[in-house]
């Protein structure tokens, strides 16, 4: 006698005849087989989110005790195949630059006294190159550089006046001066924390003098400012009020100024003496 394949309402009056417990037993058991398969159970008393947890290798370590409690399996799955470590890519972000290695990645930025540009006017024996303190800036490189020793310690960019290239010689020429200078604080300027560069100097009141752009009284009182450590006279023909003061760097802007970022200004008198005075060398 052939056998027929039972519809879907053959089989659901069967299923009406059964004990509701025993279906009732058979759909936990089918219930139980797919969690077991799909091993993605998560109803109402499923964990709480990872979010916020603490990551496993901040978790304490099993104790011997709990160790040998045993955990009774609540089902039995298919066998657990472990796959290979997955390493971590590598990071790709830029590494951090402390202040002092950028400052000496720039270029421009001599290592020391002896790897100075040739000037004509320079004396390679002067002591001032060996002093602590000493303030170079380079107008070529745009760069302010610190030594001590006559090694370098800091390295900074800098902007200039808005016609550069040459010495100062007269008011509003736009020119930073070229040569040495002394220093000193200048509190009560219009621009915050800035430096007063002695300017001129005695040998700018002597180039001055012989060529008739000052007279013999002005070239008299910026020379005895000079010897007694004084700031010279700022109102002469030659120009005058010539600063390291902050603003920015971007371009030449300044009237014959030296600017630094504002952040590089506090850091530089951070490291100078008391009064900001020490020796400032200016090359072309």
């Amino acid at each position: 006698m052939s056998q027929t394949r039972p519809d879907a309402r053959h089989l659901a009056r069967e299923n009406e005849a059964v004990d509701p417990r025993v279906r009732r037993t058979a759909m936990i058991a089918r219930s139980a087989v797919v969690c077991a398969v799909l091993a993605s159970c998560r109803g109402p008393s499923a964990a709480p989110s990872d979010e916020g947890a603490l990551p496993e290798a901040a978790l304490p370590p099993p104790t011997a005790a709990s160790a040998d409690v045993s955990v009774a399996p609540t089902h039995v799955g298919a066998p657990v195949i472990a796959s290979a470590p997955v390493t971590a890519p590598a990071s790709t972000a830029a590494p951090v630059i402390s202040p002092a290695v950028a400052e000496a990645e720039l270029d421009g930025c001599p290592a020391s006294v002896a790897e100075l540009p040739e000037v004509a006017w320079l004396d390679r024996d002067d002591r001032r190159l060996r002093r602590d303190d000493l303030v170079l800036v380079s107008k070529s490189a745009r760069r302010l550089v610190v030594f001590e020793a006559g090694e370098r310690t800091h390295c900074w960019k800098v902007a200039l006046g808005f016609a550069p290239v040459g010495h100062k010689r007269v008011q509003g020429d736009g020119k930073t001066p070229e040569g040495w200078y002394r220093t000193s604080d200048k509190p009560w300027s219009s621009f915050d924390n800035a430096i007063a560069v002695h300017y001129p100097n005695d040998v700018d009141a002597r180039a001055a003098r012989s060529d008739g752009r000052i007279s013999r009284a002005t070239h008299d009182k910026i020379v005895g400012a000079i010897d007694g450590g004084k700031v010279p006279p700022q109102s002469t023909a030659l120009g005058g009020a010539i600063l390291i003061h902050g603003g920015g760097t971007s371009f030449d802007w300044t009237l014959g100024c030296v600017a630094l970022d504002d952040s590089d200004l506090l850091a530089l008198r951070e490291i100078l003496p008391k009064g900001m005075r020490t020796d400032l060398l200016v090359l072309p």
